[in-house]
């Protein structure tokens, strides 16, 4: 796959965490010649917290989801230093060539330390230098395979600041755009009859904006009970409403659980178990997001379909055609962790270490294993089992045991408390055997 200099010419896009932990190998790596492209005027991705909702100043649309007491805000009380953290433990969001984030009391951290942490690591690894800042891909074409089955792509892309348009070839992609910045809008009958405000959590920032408000929350997914608990404080009653097995642990007060809803006539809401509730405010809808790819041409043959895409192996190397990888689609997973299973499985298989099955078995391992699409690429557990084996057919080290340990401990603590599981003390063994996760008294 080595170009006419003996290098393989790989395409990043974007430089969020699963961008800068492709460039930080493939740079590493003599047998690659690396470019990454970056639509913002900066490295982090989802991590670089906007104040601002809506368009960005490249006038592109703000690509963050960031809200004010998740990011670098000093709140004012203790409830709300609570809330400002990440909702995973430092210590098994670190990459695992670069664990410099301890986070052992508290266990979890605010999200400017984790941008810290990321430029911490580009800076760690120097891979500035290969990342063209302020550069939007605007597509990406499958050109051919030669008579040495060697893949060609075409990528263009657009200077932000000159509108100048560039036109390069590679011989491999590596998507890693982020997940988390087009938002998914549920059909409800009714919304449009909705007199207040309807907002998506991508474009929630602060509560005080929503200071005697009755809120109602769709999603008892990480963001909408981090959301719910961080608008109890300045909200007058906050509904989170979900189809899920109710929570078990305390809530503020003010929050009640509901269940998921029917239909909406103005400010009632028909929730499906028959019951209603009323004179809502603000309809805030946390319901995650869609995987969108724009600036993929038809020919390189991925396919979203509410949100299950297609044809992936393994998640995330292109079935017909394995020069290209998205790195970062499965869900409810330790994402840093994966990151760096996956570019190091892609860098394995570009380097013809790793051999592919056929592409009947490919297409088996990527057909819907779940009843809804939309959790196709749900990991939860089964993420230990999928690491290892990438690493096992890659021939790379697994990922230390601390990981799938403090995930373990950590969700265990996260269903019994979630007032307070983010202000735990991490404690890992002496010899890295077991986890422990303290909430003080």
């Amino acid at each position: 796959m080595a170009n006419q200099e003996g290098k393989i010419k790989v395409c990043v896009i974007g430089a969020g965490a699963a961008g800068l932990c492709a460039v930080r190998h493939l740079a590493a790596n003599t047998t690659f010649e690396v470019t990454a492209y970056e639509q913002t005027n900066d490295i982090g991705g989802t991590w670089v917290y906007k104040e601002q909702v809506g368009l960005d100043d490249n006038g592109l649309p703000i690509h963050s989801s960031m809200y004010q007491n998740l990011s670098n805000m000093i709140p004012s009380t203790m409830f709300l230093v609570l809330l400002y953290r990440t909702n995973l433990p430092a210590k098994i969001m670190n990459f695992p060539d670069y664990i410099t984030m301890e986070g052992q009391e508290p266990s979890c951290v605010s999200h400017q330390e984790v941008l810290n942490y990321l430029k911490d690591y580009a800076q760690h690894f120097d891979v500035h230098r290969y990342i063209e800042l302020n550069t939007k891909v605007e597509s990406v074409q499958f050109v051919s395979s030669d008579h040495s089955n060697q893949d060609k792509w075409s990528v263009q892309v657009r200077k932000l600041k000159t509108e100048e348009m560039e036109l390069r070839y590679f011989d491999a992609i590596m998507v890693c755009n982020g997940h988390y910045f087009d938002p998914y809008v549920p059909t409800i009958t009714g919304i449009e009859s909705f007199p207040g405000l309807i907002l998506h959590s991508h474009a929630y920032r602060r509560p005080d904006e929503f200071s005697g408000k009755t809120v109602l929350v769709l999603g008892a997914g990480s963001s909408g009970i981090d959301i719910g608990i961080d608008l109890s404080n300045q909200a007058t009653r906050v509904y989170l409403s979900h189809n899920h097995d109710r929570l078990t642990s305390s809530l503020p007060s003010n929050m009640i659980q509901v269940a998921g809803i029917e239909s909406i006539h103005e400010t009632t809401f028909r929730l499906k178990d028959g019951t209603t509730v009323d004179a809502i405010d603000v309809f805030l809808l946390c319901t995650g997001y869609t995987y969108n790819f724009p600036f993929l041409d038809k020919n390189c043959g991925i396919k979203v379909n509410s949100n299950y895409v297609t044809p992936l192996y393994k998640h995330f190397i292109n079935i017909e055609h394995p020069s290209m990888c998205i790195v970062g689609i499965p869900t409810v997973v330790v994402p840093f962790p994966m990151f760096h299973m996956q570019v190091q499985f892609f860098l394995a298989l570009l380097q013809n270490r790793v051999n592919l099955p056929s592409k009947l078995i490919m297409l088996e391992n990527s057909a819907l294993k779940t009843q809804k699409k939309r959790h196709a690429h749900k990991l939860m557990d089964h993420q230990w089992d999928y690491n290892d084996s990438l690493a096992i057919a890659g021939g790379f080290d697994r990922l230390p045991l601390f990981y799938k340990l403090g995930y373990n401990a950590w969700s265990v603590q996260r269903s019994m408390n979630l007032l307070r599981y983010k202000d735990s003390k991490f404690i890992v063994s002496e010899d890295g055997q077991s986890v422990e996760l303290v909430i003080p008294e």
